[in-house]
């Protein structure tokens, strides 16, 4: 059985950026969280310790994040773990493992966050709903502004 369920915080303003498939196009985030270690020892400053897990979010689930969460929100999330290689441009073989979210829930108090909410992939939102002057970054493009349209495999995608 491949399951994972973390708790933590993001370490950075989520973002959504649509990708292209065979089968149109599809809202995918990847981000980061913090995992506080749960162990009584600190590591030699005193300080507590974290891990850092990558993770990727598809579709509505995706698009909700980028929307209602920021940097320092605490979230749950249920999901899988896949690893993947590819060859690198150097001819190395390059791994890299992630967290596939198959649901994520928001867990900052009402006064802490814009909201308290789980979602999943069954809300109706989509990327008209999101106002491009809310979710402008540092660079002034909008969340939706992903550059240039990423062709991914079909294959790489969960299906639920």
């Amino acid at each position: 059985m491949n399951r994972v369920c973390l708790v933590g915080r993001l370490t950075k303003d989520p973002t959504c950026e649509y990708v292209n498939t065979s089968s149109g196009s599809v809202a995918r985030s990847r981000f980061t969280i913090a995992v506080d270690r749960n162990f009584s020892s600190a590591n030699q400053d005193g300080n507590r310790t974290a891990d850092f897990i990558s993770v990727v979010a598809w579709r509505k689930q995706a698009e909700n994040l980028a929307k209602f969460q920021k940097k320092g929100n605490q979230i749950a999330l249920d999901g899988r773990l896949q690893v993947d290689n590819y060859t690198g441009k150097d001819g190395n073989q390059v791994w890299s493992t992630y967290v596939v979210a198959d649901s994520i829930q928001f867990l900052d108090r009402k006064g802490d966050a814009p909201t308290n909410m789980n979602f999943s992939d069954s809300n109706d939102l989509t990327p008209s709903d999101f106002s491009s002057s809310s979710n402008e970054g540092a660079s002034g493009a909008s969340v939706w502004d992903a550059g240039s349209n990423i062709e991914i495999d079909p294959d790489e995608l969960p299906f639920y």
